[in-house]
């Protein structure tokens, strides 16, 4: 018995001392990998911790095409993709929309007067006219007066549309007025049915407009599936862009029914203080994502360009 049991002990000492089986990692191998376990674990950690959320993209490309226009086009598809693999819904919708935007500062017509003569002629067509700052004591601008004169014969042109008036109160010394109440007012003194009227008063910018009248069609008027805008010249690329942009973004979110903007009559006049469009376009498209205190920077000029 003692032999047999000092064999056992000598056979054990024998395996230490020349180590595990062929087929099994040694101790140290263990630790080695282990190691390199951990070690890996850190380095995706940290790489996670570093990747930047789908906002912070989204961001990325409207400053950047805002910024830098074509010149930023590469830039843009880059971050595109970037989205892509965070989110591929996301990445067609932006993708979707930056080609709107393109689109909307190249190649849209931009109609004077009256509409095509080939829009749906029943009431699944909205005219949207877009309202004007007011005069300091609640009148409305000359301006404002010309886009609905443009309006009118437009509803006129078409007698089965709606008609939304937007825009809030502008007016530094009278608060009880709104750009919509006023522009209602006189489309009905000037021959509108007000069966056809509807009113949206709270935006104070292009982009609540958007997202304001998408509301009130989608919860009130659900047969309307598309937009005519009525603006001035200079603003209806970028009208066109903010309402098509809202519509895309909050049907696609909310698989909600889509709504777009299939043409547009301007009332034509020349406005230096908008020359510089994109600027404000951009501004606008930043209120769309939320970014409200970036999108003032851009509105007052008082931004810094994204380093390209």
């Amino acid at each position: 018995m003692k032999k047999l049991t000092l064999l056992s002990l000598a056979l054990a000492l024998s395996l230490v001392s020349c180590g595990s089986p062929q087929n099994q990692p040694a101790p140290e191998s263990k630790v080695q990998e282990q190691v390199q376990e951990e070690s890996q674990e850190q380095k995706d950690s940290v790489e996670e911790s570093q990747e930047r959320n789908s906002d912070e993209i989204i961001r990325d490309i409207v400053t950047y095409h805002g910024s830098y226009g074509a010149e930023a086009d590469n830039k843009v598809k880059e971050l595109i993709d970037e989205l892509d693999k965070q989110d591929s819904t996301k990445a067609t919708l932006w993708k979707n929309i930056m080609d709107y935007w393109d689109y909307a500062n190249s190649e849209l017509q931009v109609n004077t007067d009256k509409l095509p003569d080939d829009l749906p002629d029943d009431d699944s067509l909205c005219i949207v006219v877009l309202g004007f700052e007011l005069n300091d004591d609640g009148s409305m601008q000359d301006e404002l007066i010309g886009r609905l004169n443009v309006a009118m014969k437009c509803a006129e042109q078409y007698p089965n549309s709606y008609i939304v008036c937007t825009g809030g109160g502008t007016a530094k010394d009278n608060k009880d007025v709104t750009e919509a109440d006023l522009m209602g007012e006189w489309l009905v003194e000037n021959g509108l049915d007000e069966k056809r009227l509807i009113i949206e008063n709270k935006s104070l910018t292009t982009a609540q407009n958007a997202l304001f009248s998408y509301d009130i069609l989608l919860n009130q008027y659900p047969q309307v599936n598309s937009v005519a805008l009525v603006s001035s010249s200079y603003h209806i690329a970028w009208g066109s862009l903010l309402f098509e942009s809202a519509f895309m973004k909050t049907a696609s979110e909310h698989s909600t029914p889509e709504i777009h903007i299939i043409s547009n009559c301007s009332y034509k006049t020349e406005n230096d203080k908008y020359s510089d469009v994109l600027r404000f376009e951009t501004g606008g498209m930043l209120q769309l994502i939320g970014e409200d205190d970036l999108a003032m920077e851009y509105y007052s000029n008082a931004y810094t360009k994204p380093e390209l």
